[in-house]
């Protein structure tokens, strides 16, 4: 059974990034964007990045964990400068003011401020030589690299809309399944890379059929990242789909990847199984081994043993015999 609203609940409850924190999140990059537009000469403009800009970020699994976002810092090119002297100057000017001075340390590409218990926020110097070509900068071997990170967010964002919305909840279900179950490592980016990958032209053609409620969404990109996935047994190479030198497996290597291609298979076929189980109770049951015990359960409802209580626990009609 697809359990729709239970998805939409679990979604708003256990998984998204909750109001009160994307509201400090938004306010602290306000803060920081005004310091450093006012105190930073060669800053242009700071820019919301990676899994902050695409709207996938999901809150700690832990609460007591903390959470990471990502902004871009565009500064001008100065001929003059080395690219770690761009990270110099970032830093420099944070640890000269006294709010942000014990919040910061430098990092390969950037300049951390960690917000005490709750979330760290990565600002990442980026540069561009008067052309379209973006750097970034690496403070350890002082070079640029190239980077797109508008590009990659309008790339995923065309996919988005052509799965009414879905793609970006489908993306943070499954980040919420890897860092739930803990048993597989893979980046963001290449676990973004991989759903938004599981798009097809086909899909414009119709309209996106197969993902127009969250549970078909789910079922159509894992059943399609499955497939990518059995039809290489070796670890592919899988880039960046709007820059080509830029390889998201270079974190992998063939036992990590073995791994998550193994363990992908079976939650896979436990989302299937879920999908397809027609009786209501066991169909939420066969859904929490895929996400856990909260899965169908309403926040803040307890029975006398303290323990929370499902939404609905009983077969309900139509499904009722």
């Amino acid at each position: 059974m697809k359990h729709t609203q239970f998805f939409s609940d679990f979604l708003d409850e256990q998984v998204n990034l909750n109001q009160s924190r994307l509201n400090r999140l938004n306010t602290s990059v306000k803060a920081i964007s005004e310091f450093l537009s006012q105190n930073l000469d060669s800053c242009t403009k700071v820019e919301r990045q990676g899994s902050y800009a695409l709207r996938t970020i999901i809150k700690p699994v832990k609460d007591v964990q903390e959470y990471d976002a990502d902004v871009l810092l565009y500064m001008k090119y100065d001929r003059t400068w080395k690219p770690k002297d761009y990270i110099s100057e970032l830093y420099k000017r944070l640890q000269n003011n006294e709010v942000y001075a014990e919040k910061a340390r430098r990092k390969t590409r950037c300049v951390v401020l960690d917000y005490a218990d709750d979330f760290h926020l990565d600002i990442v110097p980026c540069v561009s030589s008067g052309k379209r070509e973006q750097y970034i900068c690496n403070y350890e071997t002082n070079e640029f690299e190239q980077t797109d990170g508008t590009g990659y967010r309008d790339w995923f964002n065309g996919k988005n809309s052509v799965t009414h919305g879905n793609l970006k909840r489908v993306t943070r279900l499954l980040k919420y399944l890897r860092d739930h179950k803990g048993n597989f490592t893979a980046k963001s980016i290449l676990l973004t890379t991989l759903i938004g990958n599981s798009v097809r032209v086909e899909d414009y053609e119709d309209n996106g059929d197969c993902f127009r409620a969250i549970p078909d969404s789910l079922k159509t990109v894992s059943n399609r990242i499955n497939d990518f996935l059995a039809r290489n047994p070796f670890m592919p190479t899988i880039y960046n789909p709007v820059l080509s030198t830029e390889d998201f497996t270079r974190h992998w290597d063939q036992r990590k990847y073995d791994n998550f291609r193994n363990l992908f298979n079976t939650y896979n076929d436990k989302i299937n199984k879920a999908f397809n189980t027609e009786e209501h109770d066991e169909s939420i049951e066969k859904w929490r081994d895929v996400f856990g015990e909260n899965f169908g359960r309403k926040k803040g409802l307890k029975s006398d043993d303290g323990s929370s209580i499902s939404i609905a626990v009983t077969p309900i009609k139509p499904y009722a015999k």
